[in-house]
């Protein structure tokens, strides 16, 4: 009888913590976005390298939802996860990787779902004022966003 009491506990304790695994990419940090970006964006200013080259990095629209996702020119109407709060982890890992982005506020999109935050290749520094938004590639001059009337 110890045994199976046992083996059921610990058969519930591996399923509670598989569930977690698997729940915790799609609810991790997603709470806390800015509500800043919530709407629909156009770009005004392509971002360019150091030779003029437009980059190909930054779509011409967005548009953020207030359920954490967002959509992009060029990924059609398929809805990507985004986050802007990231832990202390993600933020150390994606200014390492990008040190421009040092002390700036963060932006991650994750192109597949099923992915990790820690290595997603859209990683940008942004800002907002009023009805501009600005995202940064790094190694790229920054892209101009204005908010779309609704």
């Amino acid at each position: 009888m110890r045994v199976i009491k046992r083996f059921i506990f610990i058969v519930m304790l591996v399923s509670t913590a598989m569930l977690s695994a698997h729940l915790q990419p799609a609810s991790a940090g997603y709470h806390h976005n800015d509500a800043k970006l919530i709407g629909s964006w156009i770009r005004t200013l392509n971002p360019t390298d150091s030779s003029g080259n437009p980059c190909p990095f930054v779509p011409n629209t967005i548009e953020f939802f207030p359920d954490n996702t967002m959509t992009m020119s060029g990924f059609g109407s398929r809805h990507l996860p985004y986050k802007t709060a990231l832990t202390r982890v993600e933020k150390h890992v994606i200014e390492e990787r990008n040190p421009g982005f040092k002390g700036r506020n963060l932006l991650l999109v994750l192109p597949d779902p099923s992915s990790n935050w820690f290595y997603t290749p859209m990683a940008y520094a942004y800002s907002v004022e009023k009805n501009e938004l600005t995202i940064t590639v790094h190694g790229w001059t920054p892209a101009i966003f204005t908010r779309v009337a609704s």
